[in-house]
């Protein structure tokens, strides 16, 4: 069976260094931390190949999650992995587990369970890794609409459904052209609401 164990202890140890200093960071900027210091297998990754893009992406976010798990048992910090976001936070105070009940509420995180199964690492194939390279771009493009789109309807990021419909209801009747509105403004508005209602 394959293992990712050979170069988990070395890449944990420079993650625990890394988060030290900059207890507040992202995953391109550890990859990139990682791949200066040499760290094995990153020093031979190359970003713009795909399958070596999601290697070491795979590789951090392992890491990632047994440091985690390493600080959960350790008790003095906590690792927050979010996907443009990773910070490691001070515990103020333990965990105390009685002995007798060792069923503490826990939460399932699927990506938690998908980035420590090593078989993703080993058997995950171009064309799968392309497709996903892919679904992320068009989510991360569609986010960036959604916040234009918002931004033209001066609505918050966390505007719901029956906000925006109010908001383009009173855009769209202050600058239809029929009652003395700009033109280009209601076109606007009428795209900003296409594209909310699509995402």
């Amino acid at each position: 069976m394959q293992t990712l164990n050979p170069y988990l202890a070395p890449i944990l140890d420079e993650l625990d260094d890394f988060l030290n200093c900059f207890s507040l960071s992202n995953e391109y900027q550890i990859i990139k931390h990682l791949q200066v210091k040499k760290i094995p297998p990153f020093e031979h990754f190359t970003l713009a190949n795909s399958k070596d893009l999601f290697s070491a992406h795979f590789l951090c976010m392992h890491a990632l999650y047994h440091l985690k798990r390493q600080y959960q048992r350790g008790q003095k910090f906590t690792l927050s992995i979010q996907s443009v976001r990773v910070e490691r936070i001070v515990t103020n105070m333990p965990i105390v587990i009685n002995d007798k009940s060792q069923s503490v509420l826990e939460t399932v995180d699927p990506l938690e369970n998908y980035y420590l199964d090593t078989k993703h690492y080993f058997v995950t194939q171009a064309d799968e890794i392309n497709g996903l390279l892919k679904s992320f771009w068009q989510k991360y493009a569609a986010q960036d609409q959604k916040q234009e789109a918002l931004a033209v309807l001066e609505l918050p990021i966390d505007a719901d459904a029956k906000m925006i419909k109010t908001q383009y209801l009173r855009l769209a009747q202050k600058h239809h052209p029929d009652k003395g509105g700009c033109a280009d403004m209601f076109t606007r508005i009428r795209q900003a609401k296409v594209v909310l209602d699509k995402i």
